[in-house]
């Protein structure tokens, strides 16, 4: 009898973090898509390549700096994740940010 309850026990501990771990990770896709836009738009713009990682990568920093630009001019907030004004303003960060780190490095 112990043994089924802690098999019981054993079994809900499990899918309480099997369910906790799959929200977490859903919730991460449309911040990865969004990154990963913006990362794109933004190497096309100044015609540089990073890669998928990469793009990411930019496209959240981008979505940060641009986020903070967009505030601290409009005294406003940006709209949802995957609203037009949040994809340009991450497009645009992510611009500023990779053509400070070409000034910086000297990379045209």
């Amino acid at each position: 009898m112990c043994l089924i309850i802690a098999l019981v026990i054993i079994a809900v501990v499990f899918a309480a973090f099997f369910l906790i771990t799959l929200g977490t990770v859903l919730a991460l896709v449309p911040w990865l898509v969004v990154g990963l836009i913006a990362g794109w738009a933004a190497s096309a713009i100044t015609e540089s390549k990073h890669g998928i990682l990469g793009d990411i990568v930019i496209g959240w920093a981008g979505s940060i700096v641009g986020g903070v630009l967009y505030t601290i001019l409009t005294h406003q907030r940006v709209g949802g994740l995957f609203s037009l004004t949040h994809l340009l303003v991450a497009i645009a960060g992510s611009v500023v940010l990779l053509l400070a780190v070409k000034t910086v490095t000297g990379k045209a």
